[in-house]
């Protein structure tokens, strides 16, 4: 007899995959607790990409391009037509029509004033390709700063167990007389020590990770892990041509030099508004007292600029002043940008050769380690001498690491005052 209930829990169990055994049931639990809980990796690609698309103030330097390229569009508006309408009711002694303005030849000022507004485009244009240069490669560092604290994280937990161990040994020779209580006491220091140097390491690491964060600026990213960059690339270009290169191509300096051309058309304007302007106009006057005359009127003028209170005079002065402070500050940019290219380029040769060794010493340290464990294996070494070669194997990889990070480091600063491509 087929009863209603029993009908549910076939459809339940139709529709559900339910471990016949409990040990299986467990297992999936805790697979699904793992897949849920488990943190996301995030490149150093993935961190730069983050960074781009939400930065605030490479928002604010792609606004300035548009801003530039608006003031561009203004400048150029004298070249096209003027049209405007005007109508007045009633029209008693008034006049109502459409007129049409359109200026011939001013001298140059408005194609000076153009050619300014051109200038002052591309000079925002390298502001923005260098904001962005900057970020990736300050993006690039705080990830490589993270990756640099977590492996320091690892060699104080080694160094800490170390010094427990050593602690535990001390007060075992200490009960039996072999060990004074100075000796004791300093053990105890050392571990204490090592406690407070692990979490300040940690700190370090959560202060890198902040500051990382904030580069990234995705609130939406959540927790994640980072992911071990050490492949190096090695600079093959000289200091000569890397001083070169970075003369010609830094992004500020060739801003400030499309921006001083831009200032030398301002000049250009300032001067041309001692000259007069020759215009044409249009009207077609369909009422009023002007519309007793033809409706349809043409004809060409002459504005001749006489006194405007020395404005002139102050325009192009200012330009000239502006002109001189560009000319000084980029001559001081080329000359800080020529040390920190040839600081960075030593730096760099000094952390390759850096790298290397402790690559080497890396290597040994694990020979040692490897023989530790097995003469511990065979009885013949003390936890202590086996904790004191992880210990040492613990620090030369740190080591390693931290070089290898700071050569990055200093490869992306020294690329990007070179105004190559970071990567």
């Amino acid at each position: 007899m087929f009863h209603p209930r029993q009908g549910t829990v076939n459809r339940l169990r139709q529709t559900m995959i339910i471990p016949k055994k409990p040990l299986a049931a467990l297992a999936l639990a805790m697979l699904l607790c793992q897949s849920a809980w488990a943190k996301r990796s995030v490149t150093v690609e993935e961190a730069v990409e983050m960074a781009v698309s939400n930065n605030p103030g490479l928002r604010v330097s792609r606004a300035d391009v548009d801003i530039s390229g608006s003031a561009l569009r203004q400048a150029k508006a004298p070249l096209y037509p003027q049209v405007s309408g005007r109508v007045v009711v009633p029209f008693v002694g008034r006049e109502s029509g459409f007129y049409v303005d359109q200026m011939i030849w001013d001298f140059g000022k408005t194609t000076s004033r153009i050619r300014a507004r051109k200038h002052y485009l591309e000079s925002s244009r390298h502001e923005l390709s260098g904001a962005r240069a900057a970020l990736e490669s300050d993006t690039r560092a705080a990830y490589y700063e993270a990756l640099s604290a977590r492996s320091r994280i690892r060699e104080a937990e080694t160094e800490t167990s170390r010094r427990r161990w050593l602690l535990e040994k001390t007060e075992e020779l200490f009960a039996v007389g072999k060990k004074s209580p100075q000796e004791l006491n300093q053990a105890k220091l050392d571990l204490r020590g090592a406690r407070l140097d692990l979490v300040s390491r940690r700190n370090s690491f959560e202060i890198a990770m902040l500051n990382l964060r904030n580069m990234m600026n995705d609130p939406e990213v959540g927790e994640f892990e980072l992911v071990e960059a050490l492949e190096r690339e090695k600079v093959t270009e000289s200091r000569e041509d890397l001083v070169r290169d970075a003369l010609s191509l830094n992004p500020r300096i060739k801003s400030l030099e499309a921006r001083r051309a831009g200032l030398n058309a301002s000049l250009g304007e300032a001067r041309g508004k001692f000259l007069p302007s020759i215009f044409g106009r249009a009207a077609y006057r369909f009422k009023g007292e002007g519309a007793n005359t033809p409706a349809l009127i043409a004809g060409v003028g002459v504005k001749i600029p006489i006194f405007e209170g020395l404005r002139r005079f102050g325009e192009t002065s200012q330009s000239r002043a502006e002109i001189a402070r560009n000319e000084a500050e980029t001559e001081a940019l080329r000359s800080r940008i020529a040390l920190s290219v040839g600081e960075l380029y030593l730096r760099l040769g000094y952390l390759e050769e850096r790298t290397r060794i402790l690559e080497g010493s890396k290597t040994i340290s694990r020979k040692n380690l490897g023989v530790a464990k097995e003469r511990y294996a065979a009885r013949s070494a003390s936890k202590i001498e086996l904790a004191e070669a992880r210990a040492l194997y613990q620090k030369a990889v740190s080591d390693y690491k931290t070089s290898v990070y700071d050569y990055k480091i200093a490869r992306l600063r020294l690329l990007d005052m070179c105004g190559k491509p970071v990567r």
